[in-house]
């Protein structure tokens, strides 16, 4: 293989892992991870659910010792 030849294939391999790897970062940094989209499996979801469901009790509670 003469040396102009591999130069020529050497530089196609570096660049397109370059192109490549490029592409992956940036595809990873616009497209959004599906796995963060999806909330309802977030402990942080389901603690404020919790929370509004007690805070909504405790006003119910509360509305109901007033009337008496």
């Amino acid at each position: 293989m003469r040396a102009v030849t591999r130069n020529k294939i050497v530089n196609n391999l570096y660049f397109s892992t370059f192109l490549i790897a490029f592409a992956s970062v940036a595809i990873g940094s616009v497209l959004p991870c599906p796995a963060h989209s999806v909330d309802s499996d977030s402990p942080a979801v389901q603690q404020h659910k919790l929370q509004l469901a007690h805070e909504q009790e405790l006003k119910r509670k509360d509305a109901l010792s007033k009337k008496i």
